[in-house]
């Protein structure tokens, strides 16, 4: 009767396990709202190629700007590490540049800093995989930017990582070096490890007689129930005695085999900035709005800023980024970046150019689904708030990046249940 009852489970974990899709996605659309609006904004993010064999490369740059409305309740972003987001090791980073410095580990960060970044990818696995840029920030977690998919065939000579040993010179395959030794290693580490689990779980009453158990002090074993016996403490000790000899030999055999060895190496450094905007306006948030009829139709973002030309040309506002989507204007030239997070969605009235020394108050309306897609607009946070960039550029082709932030009123058609 047990084998029966394991072998419906059996069955039924199957049935349950071939239902389930593949997750592509990283969870984004799962962080809150503010999270994502008040703490960063990516833009000028690039990923190429877009379609690769095993073994070739995929460069990913872009921009990052720790924005200074980082909320309060969050720690302070101090430390943070650029990074690749990707559904597992498909990839393999071998370069990593922040303002054009090498960047193996951690940075040292503030905010209002814009990040540049460039890191280059080795495509690993075939498949179609979704990827991001992430910056993950020290006791916060990983802001994601923008994703791209990028398409990996096969390719006839497979994936190598050639990598040069600093102590000795000598060039190692990383995909492979040590495999063997960790693939035994394992196994020899799982055998007590399945003669533990086994032994506590077959044939013991500790298990079977879980009523009694509940009701046996911590500090008793029950010996004079017959739970646990004076051979039981024995076959423990073996255990623990052979798992000593393991990692006594393991330490012994790792000594040896490499003599020369680098301790580990922390290079946290702050970042070089990168040039200085010019500073060609200065603007203020008056009035932001968000209505979506359904879940089903693109929602309206309306943004009312006060901009005052503080240059001596005149300007247009070219731009609005919030967390990991850019919006330009419908009628912009062309579009650089991942297509489902950089549109031409954006609507500029009025679109004249304002004149030097000119305060003009322009609204920024944006009509897209990835404001409910990626959960860009807070709906029942205790602060409905928005922050983000506002891109301006004079007639001699000078931007400045603005940052504002502002209170939201959202309205939202039927469809929907909070």
């Amino acid at each position: 009767m047990r084998a029966f009852h394991f072998l419906v489970l059996g069955a039924l974990l199957v049935f349950i396990g071939s239902g389930c899709g593949v997750a592509f996605a990283h969870g984004e659309a799962a962080d809150k709202p503010f999270i994502k609006d008040m703490t960063t904004a990516f833009y000028d993010v690039q990923i190429t190629p877009t379609k690769v064999q095993v073994g070739d490369q995929v460069t990913v740059t872009g921009k990052v700007q720790l924005l200074t409305t980082w909320p309060y309740t969050l720690p302070s972003p101090d430390v943070a590490y650029v990074n690749m987001v990707i559904p597992g090791p498909q990839f393999a980073l071998i370069d990593r540049t922040v303002n054009g410095q090498e960047a193996t580990g951690s940075i040292l960060t503030r905010k209002g800093a814009v990040y540049d970044f460039k890191m280059t990818l080795v495509a690993r696995e075939p498949g179609r995989w979704h990827v991001h840029p992430g910056f993950a920030v020290q006791n916060v977690g990983t802001l994601i930017g923008p994703g791209e998919w990028i398409e990996v065939a096969p390719s006839a000579a497979g994936f190598h990582l050639p990598v040069q040993i600093a102590t000795t010179g000598k060039t190692v395959d990383v995909e492979t070096l040590g495999a063997r030794f960790v693939w035994w290693w394992a196994v020899l580490g799982l055998i007590p490890g399945l003669i533990w689990m086994v032994y506590w779980t077959v044939p013991k009453r500790t298990v079977t007689r879980l009523a009694v158990n509940a009701q046996i002090l911590p500090s008793d074993d029950g010996r004079d129930i017959g739970l646990v016996t004076a051979a039981d403490h024995r076959w423990c000790d073996w255990l623990a005695a052979i798992t000593l000899v393991i990692l006594v030999v393991g330490w012994v055999w790792y000594g040896n085999r490499y003599p020369v060895r680098i301790p580990q190496q922390t290079d946290w450094f702050v970042p070089l900035p990168p040039p200085a905007e010019p500073h060609l306006a200065d603007a203020l948030a008056t009035n932001t709005t968000y209505k979506e009829p359904n879940p089903s139709q693109p929602g309206t973002f309306a943004l009312t800023v006060q901009v005052k030309n503080v240059g001596t040309s005149p300007i247009k506002v070219t731009r609005f980024v919030m967390a990991m989507a850019t919006f330009l204007p419908t009628d912009a030239a062309s579009v650089m970046g991942p297509p489902d997070f950089v549109q031409k969605a954006l609507t500029v009235d009025p679109a004249a150019p304002i004149a030097p020394g000119e305060t003009k108050t322009v609204t920024l309306t944006a009509v897209s689904t990835i404001f409910a897609t990626e959960r860009l607009i807070p709906l029942n946070d205790p602060q409905k708030e928005i922050a983000g960039l506002v891109t301006v550029q004079n007639a001699e082709g000078q931007s400045q990046n603005i940052t504002i932030r502002s209170p939201i009123e959202a309205q939202f058609g039927t469809g929907y249940s909070f």
